[in-house]
């Protein structure tokens, strides 16, 4: 049975995720900041007998799912067809089992989740790193459209880019990092996502003519340290064999893998 969530199951929802609190960083960070009140949020609980099977999060158009057992989709797909469902995303054990049903509709990617720690491995010098202030928006927004994987990273073309990375460093809803050339932002990452445990990095990047000189390794040491520094663990996603390579030399460790169901071109 598939349950609406409200505030009286924000202990239980969040004892049952905390098992795994990376791999939930997105359902527990989504509910700090948010609540079960929202508009563009909602919270479910699959339950048998009163028992917690599953939890589903929406967050606008995108779905997220969670469970430690067995998660019954015929219910979900149920829920499903009273909203336009752009992405579903959750661990693969649960989205590898949900796919069949929905392979007609959704294209399927998988990635490596990987977590880090420990400061060990990470780089020590990174004074050249610059902590992204409002003025610096234009120019992070304008470097992500010299990479051909984040260009489309925000709706909007340019304009859209630069809206929401400057309303995301003015509402500290994320830390932006870069190293800067000759005036112009070579190389960038941030986080994406935080809770009281996890932060999440995303929108690693460096300007093709500027690769194989450290710069992603030096941004990326740079955001860990604060995140450890913070008392928090750092985690993201990633696949190609040269991610894996930078990210293992860092010293992260893959704790599973994330799927991403998207809806097909028409």
């Amino acid at each position: 049975m598939i349950v609406k969530a409200q505030e009286t199951d924000r202990k239980a929802i969040l004892e049952y995720c905390m098992d795994e609190p990376s791999i939930n960083l997105f359902i527990i960070g989504d509910i700090e900041l948010y609540g079960f009140d929202s508009e563009f949020q909602e919270v479910w609980i699959q339950e048998t007998s009163g028992v917690i099977q599953g939890i589903i999060l929406r967050y606008h158009n995108n779905f997220i799912l969670y469970s430690k057992a067995k998660m019954n989709f015929i219910e979900i797909l149920e829920l499903f067809k009273a909203y336009k469902v752009d992405l579903i995303s959750g661990k693969a054990s649960v989205l590898n089992s949900l796919y069949p049903l929905v392979s007609d509709q959704y294209n399927f990617k998988e990635m490596n989740f990987a977590e880090l720690s420990t400061d060990a491995l990470l780089v020590k010098a990174t004074s050249n790193v610059t902590i992204a202030k409002a003025e610096d928006a234009p120019d992070i927004a304008m470097a992500y459209g010299h990479i051909h994987e984040f260009e489309n990273l925000y709706p909007g073309g340019f304009e859209g880019r630069h809206k929401q990375i400057l309303n995301r460093i003015v509402s500290n809803e994320g830390v932006h990092m870069f190293i800067k050339e000759n005036g112009q932002i070579v190389s960038h990452g941030n986080t994406a996502a935080e809770t009281s445990q996890s932060a999440m990095i995303g929108g690693v990047m460096t300007l093709p003519d500027q690769r194989r000189k450290g710069y992603a390794k030096t941004v990326v040491s740079a955001i860990c340290q604060k995140v450890i520094n913070d008392g928090k663990r750092a985690c993201l996603f990633y696949n190609g064999e040269a991610a894996q390579k930078l990210f293992a030399a860092l010293g992260f460790k893959d704790i599973d893998q994330w799927v991403v169901l998207g809806g097909k071109d028409e």
